[in-house]
């Protein structure tokens, strides 16, 4: 998970060959669209002033993925990504999951181990198991970008996708004043802008009578497409049991698995992590001020004219 002295050409596609048909269909990737695109926007990354980027294959390859290939828009999300890491330093600094192992003992969040019937990876988010007595919401968050950046390590969910499920029976209003509208907001960029990651889908499942006075503060942060994939589901879990039988979910989402059967092995697995995620913390701007030099940025993509791929130029 770092800077690479492994050559592109030894990467290993690890996809199926259902996945391959999809991402060829939906993302428009094929082994020359990776070759040509990495090249592409490593060398743009390479260009801006003040930032020193991850170029390892795999890495910019999630990013490019969660964009369908369009290498304008795969290049704003890593910058968007490392410039909310540096405009928030006091979140993001030495993020890993040793530093939340308070959370993961909360069982607020819980990996599903089967896939939705789309493909999607499936993450449900218990918030009323949150006390906050014991610990700020800001460390929920951070675990939550570290539950996603290991997911986004998946190729098969890179491509794929991932589907969210917030359970929202046990919360209070005590929980709801301890949220404001920065926690709000850092919540929504970790969904949209901190990880390369297509989220498909995210199920709202018994709201609380009072949901309809937070809700609209949590929405005004979110990008309309987004907005567009939450399904208020109330007491109701058919639509959810129509993408993941009732076998592979558990009981509090009316399935027949024991609650949090799969977190033991998944977390365990993240903890173990932490040296993965203290190399990945020593990347990104060393100074905003220099990355808004817009001339230099214009030489920058000047001496990348002529590479190929789906450049677009943009101005920084």
């Amino acid at each position: 998970m770092s800077k690479s002295s492994v050559k592109d050409s030894d990467y290993k596609c690890t996809l199926c060959e259902a996945t391959l048909d999809k991402a060829k269909k939906e993302l428009g990737e094929t082994p020359d669209t990776r070759m040509l695109e990495v090249k592409q926007l490593r060398a743009r990354l390479d260009k801006v002033p003040g930032l020193q980027p991850r170029t390892d294959f795999e890495f910019l390859l999630a990013f490019l993925r969660a964009r369908k290939f369009d290498q304008e828009k795969a290049f704003q999300l890593i910058r968007r990504h490392y410039q909310e890491k540096y405009e928030r330093a006091e979140h993001y600094d030495d993020i890993k999951p040793s530093k939340v192992k308070h959370v993961i003992d909360s069982n607020m969040m819980e990996v599903l181990e089967h896939r939705n019937k789309d493909g999607c990876r499936v993450l449900v988010i218990r918030p009323g198991r949150w006390d906050p007595d014991r610990y700020h919401v800001d460390d929920a968050i951070k675990l939550l970008f570290l539950i996603l950046f290991k997911l986004a390590k998946e190729e098969e969910t890179q491509v794929h996708g991932i589907h969210v499920i917030d359970l929202l029976d046990t919360i209070t209003l005590n929980h709801a004043v301890h949220v404001k509208p920065g926690m709000a907001k850092l919540l929504a960029s970790t969904l949209q802008d901190m990880v390369p990651l297509r989220l498909k889908r995210y199920d709202m499942v018994k709201e609380p009578v009072f949901f309809s006075t937070f809700f609209p503060i949590f929405k005004s942060f979110m990008k309309d497409k987004l907005v567009q994939r939450i399904r208020l589901n109330g007491d109701n879990f058919d639509e959810i049991h129509k993408l993941i039988p009732p076998e592979h979910l558990p009981t509090d989402l009316g399935g027949k698995l024991e609650n949090f059967s799969y977190n033991k092995i998944w977390f365990s697995n993240l903890l173990a992590e932490d040296k993965d995620f203290e190399d990945n913390n020593k990347f990104g701007f060393v100074s905003m001020a220099l990355q808004n030099n817009k001339s230099e940025t214009k030489k920058a993509d000047a001496g990348l004219q002529g590479l190929g791929g789906t450049f677009k130029k943009l101005d920084i």
